[in-house]
């Protein structure tokens, strides 16, 4: 932020989470500015799931996206140039709106009382103020709470000026975001390619090929095996299905959302006490040293090698393979079922009508191609080299993305509460078409 300057003049100020603002800004309380109401029930006479001509106005929703959209009412209840802010699940997220609109039940909708700049306003409140809920199962912010919270700001012109600074300023670095996380995801997908590849034709491309007889699979190497899952384990369960009392430590309950590629989540895991694990499981929801786990339910597919560091159980939403390490390495199983064929036929064989599940009956016939131990060994070998670079590449780009994702929350935030001063700021001509490596330099500097 070196290359902005900072306000002649700074005052000081009594508000928890800003200390100084420049001399010539005020403060004031929300319902000072704006009216506050809330979305409320929908009206069927007026709505519409789709767009039409005589529907044309969105109905929002609670929700941290600024498109999210219910549907379409006839007839809207607030106007232009106001602004909305969660006041259920993404609590406090505030959206600009600058057409008219309806809002759904609990959705906060500030507008304005003078002439200001909503846009500066909705910067402000997803920046500077966290918002504290009212305790209960499900948080909620409502009219009453909201009012109170200060909130400081320029005359309205200056408003104006820092909105659109911060919309060119952040337009740069949301698109050098998006070339980011289009990397990301191309490596990805790669990475899928280079182990289905191995895992499925080997790593001598002049072998002999024969038919697999499984169209899914193609061509495979003569010697391999085609066999089924099933017949590569000692069993297939998943884990515990009644409650597990959760405790501040002792082993870990794992779920489907504690698990990624090749990772286990002990750091997000809950943990259940010692008697509650001796005494309220089978032997099929403990895995060993050894074991693959696979997420069945939610996100389909992920999966890791229990390596024994912890103990621990499993929850009903992760199956559990005991391998028979006489024809299948663990490790060469758990990597093989990150390949792009296999992923794919888990998802493709997933039952269920909103959610989808693995089904581990389904799970045990699926086909699979099997090397020898030998050459499986071969191929866990080239794949750690291949892929350590491409998760490097993968590392390297995720970085970059949290650092530009740093910058834009500190470049609003600085902006806003005045500790820089763009009042001279000017757009370049013809900006905010082409952002090159200059510019994310510039960004994460």
């Amino acid at each position: 932020m070196s290359r902005y300057q900072a306000y002649p003049e700074y005052k000081t100020v009594e508000i928890d989470y800003i200390d100084q603002i420049p001399s010539d800004w005020e403060e004031a309380s929300i319902s000072k500015l704006f009216e506050i109401k809330a979305g409320g029930d929908l009206k069927a006479e007026y709505f519409s799931e789709v767009q039409s001509e005589s529907h044309p106005y969105p109905i929002y929703t609670n929700a941290n996206d600024d498109k999210s959209i219910y549907g379409y009412t006839s007839k809207y209840f607030f106007n232009a140039h106001s602004i909305t802010v969660s006041g259920r699940g993404e609590v406090g997220f505030a959206a600009f709106r600058d057409h008219p609109f309806d809002a759904i039940i609990r959705l906060l909708v500030l507008s304005p009382l003078n002439d200001c700049s909503c846009k500066f306003f909705a910067y402000f409140i997803n920046a500077v103020i966290d918002f504290k809920v009212q305790s209960s199962a499900i948080g909620q912010l409502s009219t009453q709470q909201i009012a109170p919270y200060k909130v400081v700001f320029p005359q309205a012109s200056i408003q104006k000026k820092i909105a659109n600074f911060l919309d060119h300023e952040t337009t740069k670095i949301d698109t050098l975001i998006e070339k980011q996380q289009q990397l990301i995801k191309l490596l990805k997908e790669k990475r899928q390619a280079v182990i289905s590849h191995a895992v499925t034709k080997g790593l001598n491309p002049n072998a002999p090929m024969r038919d697999s007889g499984v169209e899914w699979l193609g061509e495979v190497p003569e010697g391999w095996e085609v066999t089924r899952v099933g017949w590569m384990c000692e069993f297939i369960s998943y884990g515990f299905t009644n409650p597990m009392p959760s405790t501040s430590e002792g082993p870990y309950m794992l779920t489907a959302t504690d698990i990624e590629f090749g990772r286990i989540k002990y750091e997000e895991a809950r943990c259940t006490s010692q008697e509650a694990f001796n005494t309220l499981l089978s032997p099929k929801s403990k895995p060993e040293k050894g074991d693959v786990l696979l997420t069945k339910d939610g996100t389909l597919g992920r999966v890791v090698v229990f390596h024994g560091e912890y103990e621990a159980c499993i929850s009903q939403s992760v199956a559990l393979l005991r391998l028979d390490k006489m024809k299948v390495l663990p490790e060469f199983l758990s990597i093989a079922f990150m390949g792009a064929d296999y992923q794919s036929k888990m998802i493709f064989d997933a039952g269920g009508t909103t959610i989808k599940h693995i089904y581990i009956s389904i799970l045990a016939k699926m086909n699979f191609i099997l090397p020898s131990l030998e050459e499986q060994k071969k191929i866990l070998e080239v794949l750690s080299i291949k892929l350590g670079k491409m998760d490097a590449l993968i590392e390297q780009a995720d970085k970059v993305s949290s650092l530009l994702t740093e910058r834009r929350s500190a470049l609003i935030s600085a902006a806003v509460t005045g500790k820089i001063d763009v009042r001279d700021w000017q757009p370049p001509e013809g900006a905010a078409t082409n952002y090159s490596s200059d510019s994310l330099q510039e960004a994460t500097s």
